[in-house]
């Protein structure tokens, strides 16, 4: 399955201090979460967050995904609705974690 990923664009940040945060509103409550990648899918962008506090109902080290526009300095976060279109973006980001994981292999 050709998923049109252009890795060109794809930006994981695994290794980094989760400088870049964003703040979500799950029911009354604020998560600060990291972005940890971002990358295109066909001809839309997504981003990977990782919540830095525990949240109810999400399992610890659960990774969130959405869409995404920037216009500017406006970062708009846009929720995935569609199930083929989140298994998708969630294989796009499987593909990313795995091939990070075999470069660094490679590098040691």
């Amino acid at each position: 399955m050709n998923n049109n990923q252009n890795n060109n664009d794809a930006k994981i940040f695994l290794d980094e201090e989760m400088e870049d945060t964003i703040t979500l509103v799950f029911e009354d409550t604020q998560v600060e979460c990291g972005i940890i990648a971002s990358f295109p899918v066909g001809d839309k962008d997504y981003v990977a967050l990782l919540p830095l506090e525990e949240v109810e109902g999400l399992s610890e080290d659960e990774i969130l995904l959405y869409g995404y526009t920037r216009k500017g300095e406006d970062f708009e976060l846009i929720e995935i609705q569609d199930d083929d279109e989140f298994d998708m973006v969630a294989d796009a980001f499987d593909e990313m974690l795995d091939e990070a994981a075999f470069n660094e292999m490679e590098e040691n």
